[in-house]
C-alpha cells in the first residue's frame, strides 16, 4: 500500500495530462470551462422572435389587457413584464407616433428609451383630448397651436411663409390656392358682372405668381 501511495506521489506531470477528461454521462467528454481544447457553448438568450422584440410585446399585451379592463398590476403579472416596459410602451402608444412604435417593436429602436423620447408628448395629447372647447381655446392661446390651415399660415413668419411655398413648389400653390379660388369665384359670381373685375383679378394673379418665381 505505502508502495502505491510513493509511485502516485513520484508520477510526473505528464502522467497527470493522460487521464481521459471526465464524461458526461453518456459516455461524452466534457468540455474544460476554462482553457484547454474544448469548446465552452454558451446559451443564448434571443430578444426577437418571429421579427418582433420579445419584452416589447409583453409589455403591449399587458397594455391591451389594461384597455380591456384588467388591473395594471395584474396585467403586469400575467405578461411577465414589469413597469417600467408597461409604461414605456403606453406612452409610445399614446404618442401617436407609429412609425416609433412599430420601430420599437421590431427591434430597430431602443425600447425604454424610445418610451422617456416620447413621455411628454404622450401626457400633452392625452390631456389635450380630455379638454373641453375651453380648455382647447386656452390651451391654443398659450402655444400658438391651431389646427385651422387659414389661422395656421396668418401666423407664419415671413421664412416659414418663403419655406412652405417652396416645400408646397409654385405650380402646387398656383394651382391649387390660387387657380383653384379664382375658378370658385368666377362659378359663384353672377354674370352680369363686368368683364374687366376677371381681368383686374387675372393680372393680380399673374403679378403674384411672378413674385413667387422671383429668385431670392
Amino acid at each position: 500500500m505505502l508502495q502505491r501511495m510513493q509511485d502516485l506521489l513520484n508520477a510526473s506531470v505528464a502522467d497527470f495530462k493522460k487521464v481521459p477528461p471526465p464524461t458526461n454521462g453518456n459516455g461524452q467528454a466534457r468540455a474544460a470551462c476554462n482553457g484547454g481544447n474544448g469548446h465552452q457553448h454558451h446559451r443564448v438568450r434571443r430578444q426577437i422572435h418571429h421579427g418582433y422584440r420579445r419584452a416589447a410585446l409583453k409589455a403591449e399585451t399587458a397594455l391591451l389587457l389594461v384597455e380591456a379592463g384588467m388591473p395594471v398590476v395584474e396585467a403586469i403579472e400575467r405578461c411577465s413584464t414589469n413597469h417600467s416596459s408597461f409604461y414605456a410602451m403606453k406612452a409610445l402608444r399614446e404618442s401617436g407616433n407609429t412609425a416609433l412604435y412599430n420601430a420599437v417593436l421590431e427591434g430597430n429602436e431602443s425600447f425604454l428609451a424610445s418610451g422617456l423620447r416620447v413621455k411628454n408628448a404622450a401626457a400633452a395629447i392625452t390631456a389635450f383630448k380630455k379638454c373641453s372647447v375651453l380648455e382647447r381655446g386656452l390651451f391654443q392661446l398659450a402655444t400658438g397651436a391651431t389646427d385651422d390651415p387659414v389661422t395656421m399660415l396668418l401666423n407664419l413668419k415671413p421664412d416659414q411663409v418663403v419655406a412652405t411655398s417652396k416645400a408646397l413648389g409654385l405650380d402646387w400653390v398656383w394651382d391649387k390656392m390660387i387657380a383653384a379660388a379664382m375658378e370658385t369665384k368666377k362659378t359663384t359670381t353672377e354674370t352680369t358682372e363686368a368683364p374687366e373685375v376677371f381681368i383686374e383679378e387675372a393680372e393680380t394673379a399673374a403679378s403674384y405668381k411672378a413674385f413667387l418665381e422671383t429668385p431670392e
